[in-house]
């Protein structure tokens, strides 16, 4: 599989009222020591910082649903962050060290996604999903006042972990089911 992309319409639905309650939970988070909501990415699951909201739980069904449908038989683990971005502050070249690695757009701003053999236009709704260990970045098409709001998620398997697994300092990997 090189990656799938699907456009969630529920997101664009409710893209302001989701905005809102990240903005929240980006709060929430910020007020509790963590600066960098990206770069704290182990030190928290946004499914569980955003509970008890309705739209993240929906959110969270479609990802389930998307990964389940590729990987139905693994023991898998989700670690899922909010990337609340400045136009100054998006993430240059980077990967995963995952074997899967996905994204979802909630207001992708005016972006893409750059891989080293595809691009992907982000648009609000889109849920990406693909490997891991593949180099990206994204690129700022135009300028925006604002945030870019998305959220990443990694899957991890038994494989992703050296055996026998012990646990890890990853506070964000919950089991998905």
């Amino acid at each position: 599989m090189n990656y799938i992309l699907y456009n969630f319409d529920y997101i664009k639905e409710n893209q302001q009222e989701i905005i809102q309650e990240l903005k929240i939970s980006h709060d929430h988070i910020v007020s509790n020591g963590l600066s960098d909501s990206t770069g704290a990415y182990t030190y928290y699951n946004i499914f569980g910082v955003s509970s008890p909201s309705i739209h993240m739980y929906r959110i969270y069904e479609k990802v389930r649903e998307i990964v389940r449908g590729q990987l139905p038989e693994s023991m898998l683990w989700i670690q899922s962050w909010l990337n609340y971005q400045d136009y100054d502050g998006v993430l240059g070249w980077h990967n995963h060290s995952a074997l899967w690695h996905g994204y979802i757009s909630i207001e992708p701003q005016d972006t893409v996604t750059e891989f080293e053999d595809w691009t992907i236009d982000n648009e609000c709704g889109n849920i990406y999903f693909g490997p891991g260990k593949t180099p990206h970045r994204v690129i700022n098409l135009r300028k925006y006042s604002g945030k870019r709001i998305t959220l990443g998620f990694d899957i991890m398997s038994r494989e992703d972990y050296t055996l026998p697994a012990s646990p890890t300092q990853n506070f964000g990997a919950i089991p998905l089911l």
